[in-house]
């Protein structure tokens, strides 16, 4: 199972329903729609900054892209990014052995 981070930009309509109603829980219609993409909710912070919300979730790609595109046609989310974590010493040695295998022109 893959674990994804999910990086978003609410939009103004969920700005102002959060306005309305500061004591509605997120997390909880979060995990929801994120289990009914058939994702594991990890967790899921409001943070300070350029984006507005981080949230980790497992599964595959496709239920991320899922999850994604549920928020996106919402009309709650202005942007939201989907990152796979990856084994970067794997993928370091791969491009290690690939190097092997470089040729550039007049060699």
């Amino acid at each position: 199972m893959a674990r994804f981070y999910l990086i978003g930009k609410i939009s103004a309509e969920l700005m102002k329903r959060m306005q309305n109603d500061p004591s509605a829980d997120r997390y909880a219609s979060t995990k929801k729609v994120t289990e009914a993409a058939g994702l594991k909710l990890i967790s899921y912070e409001w943070v300070r900054g350029r984006f507005d919300v981080i949230s980790c979730v497992e599964g595959d790609y496709e239920q991320a892209l899922a999850l994604k595109i549920a928020f996106k046609n919402s009309g709650l989310m202005d942007d939201l990014m989907v990152h796979e974590v990856i084994d970067y010493n794997k993928a370091f040695q791969n491009a290690a052995d690939a190097t092997k295998s470089v040729i550039k022109p007049g060699e």
